[in-house]
């Protein structure tokens, strides 16, 4: 356990009340309570421990970055060290599944502070916040229109014997229109195309906003650049990346994504697994692999996929390339430079020799 004389305030913060923890490092006093999620509630909780600093130590807000942590950190300002908990990857309990309550979850949060093993999460500046609603919004609306489709597709697919191939493109909608259905059917297939339609509507101005955004943006000017990237996928891929710099390594950006293989390993063995372990932004992860499908093209990736798929098929070839994108995409954001789709310069003997004497200096 850390010395100081710092007053902890662990808040596990929900909609209506903030489950709290309160320690004083100085007298190890340990205690817990709830109050009502308001400013109210959150200054006089800070301004009591203010009252009980010794001289010395400071206030430190701990909380979870799920919901809310903006607002308060933004209350607090500089009355606290504001921390904020990933808690993604924070380690479970070693055995079966494990008790859950508002307490424990402090408790656990206060332990690994207190160890010196919390893991931070980033906190982005509000016009990132803003962006990423956007792209979020968007694939929202997407996301309903794919249930609605789903819904008439299931519903011709157990009533009726009707073809549904390309049911919705525009020799589809009027055949769709021309099916017989029961009279309760065909109000309801009316309704969900009207909802169709709204939706369509409102991904159009949701991307007038992207527009907006992807014209005073040059990085996604570059993305959009790579072949296979549109305006839509390169802002939503910047969006959900965020500040390169939290990324100090292609791979890290590799693992947030999700797309760095699973590992066992105990002594001389390592066994690589699935991949996804450790990933914490799985739309990011899906835009990447589905923009694999004319990635697989470019003369920079295309050697590369080709050796894999006859290794390992077409969809870890895809996975490949996905990973060969973010490492361009870290290098064109930290170096500012645009891609270069040319293949790669084959490595001569002298290369490889230079190489490996750099690496045995």
């Amino acid at each position: 356990m850390s010395e100081g004389k710092d007053i902890i305030l662990v808040a596990d913060y929900h909609s209506e009340n903030i489950e709290f923890r309160w320690f004083n490092q100085a007298n190890g006093e340990d205690r817990t309570g709830r109050y009502a999620t308001t400013r109210a509630g959150i200054l006089r909780q800070v301004e009591q421990a203010a009252g009980e600093l010794e001289l010395g130590g400071r206030i430190v807000w701990i909380m979870e970055s799920t919901t809310g942590w903006a607002r308060v950190k933004e209350l607090l300002g500089e009355r606290v060290r504001f921390v904020l908990a990933n808690v993604l990857q924070m380690p479970l309990p070693p055995k079966a599944k494990r008790r859950k309550t508002d307490k424990i979850d402090t408790g656990r949060l206060l332990r690994e502070y207190l160890h010196g093993s919390l893991p931070r999460s980033f906190q982005p500046s509000a016009w990132w916040r803003e962006v990423r609603r956007v792209v979020d919004c968007r694939q929202d609306l997407v996301e309903r229109q794919t249930a609605i489709k789903n819904w008439i597709g299931s519903l011709l697919h157990h009533e009726t014997w009707e073809e549904r191939e390309n049911l919705w493109s525009g020799v589809g909608m009027a055949k769709l229109s021309a099916m017989k259905l029961s009279a309760s059917d065909r109000v309801l297939v009316e309704l969900k195309l009207g909802q169709l339609a709204q939706l369509s509507e409102q991904i159009k101005q949701v991307e007038k906003v992207m527009q907006a955004l992807y014209e005073a943006w040059p990085e996604a000017q570059w993305v959009d650049a790579v072949r296979g990237i549109g305006m839509v996928t390169a802002v939503s891929l910047l969006a959900h990346i965020g500040p390169i710099e939290r990324f100090a390594r292609a791979q890290d950006l590799i693992s947030y994504a999700g797309l760095a293989p699973g590992m066992w390993q105990s002594d001389g063995t390592c066994h690589h697994g699935r991949i996804g372990g450790g990933g914490t932004d799985s739309h990011l992860r899906y835009l990447l692999i589905e923009a694999t499908t004319w990635l697989c093209q470019i003369p920079r990736y295309r050697p590369t996929y080709e050796r894999v798929v006859v290794k390992r098929g077409k969809k870890i070839g895809r996975i490949v390339v996905s990973r060969l994108l973010l490492r361009s995409l870290h290098k064109m954001l930290t170096s500012k430079v645009r891609f270069n789709p040319a293949p790669r310069p084959a490595r001569t003997a002298a290369t490889k020799a230079t190489t490996t004497a750099g690496c045995l200096r």
